[in-house]
């Protein structure tokens, strides 16, 4: 199995809520960029086939034609498996019969919508773009052309959001019958705008209790017509997103670009996160890398744990001992025992999050940091 994440860091505006690697880019700076990560990427040895692809952002559905010439010259050179799976994160306002024919071009064949709510008023206070007859006509779009693998990503405890706006969001949702969510509570990130607001008081977050009351909604709802498989995501059977489970069940991958990050021969690396040092570093012929963790066999285990009890089918006790050659039981015993006492997690063939784990699952994931 081999796994590309690429990175395209440039965005139209910035989103109050976002912490992730991005600004706003000009034409010539994102071309520049391009030409630099084509260079990055030539600078690794990559195995022959390629299973899983995946462009994030940043918002990598604003680049231009000539843009995505230049990231054609790049894509072209991979070889995909049969039933490989490429994904683009795209904003619903840039779905158009041009860009579609891009994506073709390009061979993706599942493209990720950033929706976070159907509420215009709501979207307006998150800064972003679109609204909601622009995501409907999107989806619309999107099946005309012949893309029938959909994600939709959704946040809810929103500033200003109500209970009814929430079932409002899910009752639309399900009528554009896509087959895969992304359905996230609201992070406070430090240094965003919406946690400047916060901390002056211009802006208050919805309390715990509600945020609860959420998530109960949102999976019940969600499980009477999706498969639930990760905490916060849902698919229809065959759906579920390949790419991510390659992060959930701790196995390696290619990260490129500003401030992407890889899981390559048991080290984790972690990309400049500027582009002005990205830049710098590639046009030297140097990896872009601001710096690695070469993870012990503890920490590894650690990881397979913190990261597969986001499954909702957890760990598997047999396969996890025999991949790591340990007895993960006995590894793990103070930790089990506290967990199960409070009722989070639940041990059989597998060890997974109970109901109520899932509500309490940073909680759970302190114990294996």
């Amino acid at each position: 199995m081999t796994s590309i994440y690429i990175h395209i860091p440039f965005c139209e505006r910035i989103c109050f809520y976002c912490d992730f690697p991005k600004k706003v880019g000009k034409i010539e700076e994102i071309s520049t960029y391009l030409h630099a990560l084509k260079k990055e990427i030539e600078m690794y040895e990559l195995p022959k086939i390629i299973d899983t692809l995946y462009l994030g952002g940043g918002t990598p559905s604003i680049l231009n034609d000539e843009q995505f010439e230049i990231l054609h010259s790049t894509i072209k050179k991979f070889t995909f498996s049969t039933d490989y799976e490429f994904t683009i994160e795209c904003n619903p306002e840039h779905i158009s019969i041009e860009k579609l024919q891009w994506f073709k071009r390009l061979g993706i064949n599942r493209v990720s919508l950033g929706v976070q709510t159907f509420n215009d008023k709501l979207l307006k206070l998150l800064n972003r773009k679109h609204n909601r007859d622009m995501v409907l006509n999107a989806v619309k779009l999107l099946k005309q052309e012949g893309f029938n693998n959909i994600s939709i990503d959704l946040i809810f405890a929103l500033p200003l959001q109500t209970m009814e706006m929430l079932k409002t969001d899910l009752a639309t949702l399900l009528v554009l019958d896509v087959p895969h969510i992304s359905y996230y509570s609201l992070i406070l990130e430090e240094k965003t705008i919406f946690d400047h607001w916060v901390r002056e008081g211009k802006l208050s977050l919805v309390d715990n209790e509600l945020e609860a009351a959420m998530y109960e909604e949102v999976i019940t709802t969600m499980r009477k017509h999706y498969h639930h498989y990760e905490i916060s995501n849902f698919a229809y059977p065959g759906y579920e997103s390949k790419h991510n489970k390659v992060y959930w069940k701790n196995q390696h991958y290619y990260g490129f670009g500003m401030g992407a990050s890889g899981y390559i021969d048991n080290v984790r690396y972690y990309n400049e996160d500027r582009v002005i040092r990205y830049l710098e570093k590639v046009s030297k012929k140097e990896h872009p890398i601001a710096h690695k963790d070469e993870l012990t066999k503890a920490d590894i285990i650690k990881e397979a744990l913190l990261l597969g009890l986001r499954l909702i089918d957890g760990v598997n006790i047999s396969e996890i001992n025999e991949r790591y050659q340990v007895d993960v039981m006995t590894y793990f015993q103070e930790e089990f025992t506290i967990l199960k006492k409070h009722g989070f997690i639940e041990i059989s063939d597998n060890i997974r999050l109970t109901h109520k784990g899932l509500f309490y699952g940073n909680e759970v994931f302190s114990y294996f940091i």
